[in-house]
């Protein structure tokens, strides 16, 4: 038998108090949109979208608010015009939800902490006696058991689906193993529960892709994805299916079912790759483990054969972007430079900065040339010539395809950039890079240049017991095309600390701090962060040219006992309206990198006449009470009164790609003293 329950009676339908939000929204938007209840057939059959798998016919997406404190009430989402929750509360709602970040949404679905919502699908399954039936999926993240809908959960979910539904009982249908073995041991439930479907294959995507076949525990996913260790060039096979899977991959097969409008599911249909479950694809699939292959997730079966390269090849080029082309960097020129000595005052000076001293140094010292000294930090920039000696002067055994040989640094960047075997296999690339990074970390810098440092260091600050912040600044991040926010590291470093005439800690320039953080390390771990897995793989999906790319440093002070952190456009990134668009963060709790559930205050600024006119809050900090704030009003109107400025001042040296408008992407604090200062600046290309 296809299903089995355990049967009980619902509640009473009844329609929705809260039946105008909907009607409002579509009336709004010119469209039916959603609706809070599901009254008949016609209905469901305009809000449904026809899923045509195995044993289900239509799906529609639902979100029931957690407490009367959530802005939407209930609601059934018209999942005909809108695949994913997220877009819809975004382009539906821009009032409550139009700059949600996809982090934050993902964590107001699904982290039990920080849930407003609780999210799913709702489908019509048939069963192998033809008998129609409507059950509901909670999402979790099937990778954090913690996340699982427990009893209580899945009855007040029910219950609000229930009551807005009337074209039949609903059945709960366990959706991950976490789920199914919590919902095991629940016995006498109100409402029925979908047992074993016994569904062996089903197709979501049925096309074909090309890559290597790798096996991906669910457990390892996360990690593996944020280290690069697979990319667009493989087919992940994993023993159960993820929540969501943001690396672009070539195909996907899965252990266990996916949801009809799963993330996964729709990311998979988006990018036109194949994407399937059967039952034990491990085992099905162990011939094919680690081969270059062409997969096929057919509508009955799945078809695997060999593929060359060149095949392959071609099928990556369909669905990458357009190359994004980046200059070489000038590594004959050897002088550290102050960021206000740094000449910007033409576009070809500003141009010869970026290629001496990378994106991110050169925008600030651009920018620091043209607002008021108050706003900003001390700093100097260290060319693209210390990189690269010390990729060339430092050798290694390295793995290059005709085995181990003794090579430099750089000379292994070529190599390997010529070795189909590392080009295309990304758990060799893997392997190699992060070897390569930890050689680096381990070679002497040389002592020229770090002597050199330690030099502008105690010009620039005062002193060499100054604990100084070293900041990537390479030639692939900060441009129009490419941003490469987050792919590289910043490391602290005290000039002190090598010439104290020891190794141990703590640090001289802060006693807090256990160990010492001389220059050389600092230097090394930022230049080391340009070859992390997670970077490469982004640059490739790109199209960069690898053996282009170098690390310049920007050296700033290190700040201290923040009060706040503060992320700021000059306009709306989401597009949804031209207010301007500040995010902060209370103490040195980070904007863009913090961790799952941790949101920041989110508010918009109407600006006219070159000026502030008004202030709109969207949303709280989770770090701080309610009703309290991260920025005043006073903040609020001073971050406003430096964008306006940066605005009118900061040049714009690169063309807008087409069908784009290019903001200003700010990163400020408001220091320990109070003092607000700008410490990054880079274009943001925005839909237009």
């Amino acid at each position: 038998m296809l299903a089995a329950f355990l049967l009980g009676c619902p509640p009473d339908p009844e329609i929705p108090p809260d039946a105008t939000t909907c009607e409002e929204a579509s009336e709004r938007m010119g469209a039916l949109v959603c609706a809070e209840s599901m009254p008949d057939r016609d209905t469901w059959t305009t809000l449904s979208l026809d899923v045509e798998i195995v044993d289900q016919l239509r799906a529609v997406k639902y979100l029931i608010p957690v407490n009367d404190t959530a802005p939407l009430p209930g609601m059934f989402v018209n999942s005909q015009r809108y695949a994913l929750h997220y877009d819809f509360l975004r382009e539906v709602f821009p009032e409550a939800y139009g700059s949600l970040a996809w982090d934050d949404y993902v964590a107001m679905i699904i982290n039990p902490a920080k849930r407003v919502y609780w999210g799913g699908d709702l489908s019509e399954y048939i069963e192998t006696d033809g008998a129609h039936r409507f059950g509901f999926i909670v999402w979790d993240d099937p990778a954090d058991a913690t996340t699982a809908p427990a009893y209580e959960d899945v009855l007040f979910v029910w219950r609000a689906l229930q009551t807005r539904f009337s074209l039949g009982e609903l059945m709960y249908v366990p959706a991950s193993e976490n789920q199914r073995d919590t919902a095991d041991t629940w016995t006498d439930t109100p409402f029925p529960i979908r047992g074993a479907d016994g569904v062996t294959y089903e197709a979501y995507n049925p096309t074909y892709g090309y890559g290597t076949i790798r096996f991906e525990p669910l457990a390892d996913l996360a990690a593996d994805s944020a280290s690069g260790a697979f990319g667009y060039q493989d087919i992940l096979v994993l023993d159960e299916a993820p929540m969501d899977l943001e690396r672009v991959v070539s195909g996907v097969v899965t252990g266990t079912r996916q949801a009809a409008l799963s993330h996964l599911n729709v990311r998979m249909s988006a990018r036109g790759t194949p994407n399937c479950y059967t039952t034990e694809p491990w085992t099905k699939l162990a011939a094919w483990e680690g081969k270059l292959v062409r997969l096929e997730c057919g509508e009955d079966a799945m078809l695997i054969e060999e593929a060359t390269p060149e095949a392959a090849q071609a099928w990556w080029d369909t669905f990458r972007p357009d190359p994004v082309v980046i200059s070489p960097p000038d590594t004959d020129w050897e002088t550290p430079m102050p960021l206000l000595d740094v000449p910007t005052a033409t576009y070809d000076e500003r141009r010869t900065n970026y290629l001496r001293f990378g994106a991110k140094g050169a925008n600030l010292a651009t920018l620091y040339q043209r607002i008021e000294p108050g706003v900003q930090l001390d700093g100097f920039l260290i060319p693209f010539a210390y990189y690269q000696r010390f990729m060339e002067e430092n050798y290694w055994i390295a793995d290059v395809d005709g085995g181990e040989e003794s090579l430099t640094f750089a000379a292994t960047i070529d190599r390997w950039h010529a070795d189909s075997e590392f080009l295309t296999n990304a758990a060799t690339r893997s392997a190699r890079l992060t070897a390569l990074r930890e050689a680096m970390l381990g070679a002497p810098v040389n002592e020229a240049d770090a002597a050199s440092v330690r030099a502008l260091i105690a010009q620039e600050f005062g002193g060499t017991d100054v604990m100084v912040r070293f900041r990537s600044s390479s030639n692939a991040e900060d441009g129009v095309v490419f941003s490469g926010a987050g792919l590289y590291d910043s490391l602290s470093a005290c000039a002190a600390d090598d010439e104290d005439g020891d190794s141990d800690g703590p640090s001289v320039c802060d006693d807090d701090k256990s160990s010492e953080k001389p220059v050389a390390d600092a230097l090394r771990g930022v230049w080391a962060s340009l070859w992390k897995g997670g970077a490469w793989e982004e640059r490739d999906w790109y199209g960069l040219e690898q053996r282009d790319v170098a690390m310049a440093v920007l050296v700033n002070d290190q700040s201290e006992q923040e009060q706040a952190n503060i992320v700021a456009f000059t306009g709306n990134p989401t597009g949804e309206d031209e207010r301007w668009l500040i995010e902060a963060q209370v103490g040195d709790i980070d904007v863009v990198s913090a961790e799952s559930g941790v949101t920041p205050e989110r508010t918009l600024l109407t600006v006219e006449g070159g000026a502030v006119t008004g202030i709109e809050r969207m949303d709280e900090s989770s770090e701080v009470g309610a009703g309290e704030e991260v920025l005043s009003d006073a903040r609020l109107y001073e971050v406003g009164a430096l964008l306006l400025e940066v605005d009118a001042v900061m040049p714009h040296d690169e063309d807008a790609p087409e069908g784009t408008l290019v903001l200003w992407d700010t990163e400020q604090k408001y220091l320990e003293d109070g003092r607000g200062i700008i410490k990054q600046i880079r274009p943001f290309a925005r839909a237009d």
